[in-house]
């Protein structure tokens, strides 16, 4: 019982940073799974939006583009900011 305890710690410990960053996400904008342009900007902390199209531009941001307009996925977002 006690070597299961420690076990379960140290993946607790050793717990992926994009995962922390998705769960800080999803607690700044329940319920959602994707953001805008202007809500990615503001998670990532950006002063203007026309950064994230920059950032897209070169390939270091993944919209979901199924949409009339280019949403971030949280999981994309996250996986960019632990980087």
């Amino acid at each position: 019982m006690k070597q299961e305890q420690v076990v379960t710690s140290n993946r607790q410990r050793q717990a992926d940073p994009a995962t922390k960053n998705l769960e800080v996400l999803q607690a700044q904008f329940p319920g959602q799974v994707a953001l805008t342009r202007d809500q990615t900007a503001k998670a990532c902390g950006f002063k203007h939006p026309v950064t994230v199209d920059r950032l897209r531009q070169r390939g270091l941001l993944h919209p979901n583009l199924t949409t009339r307009r280019p949403v971030y996925p949280l999981t994309e977002i996250a996986r960019f900011i632990s980087q």
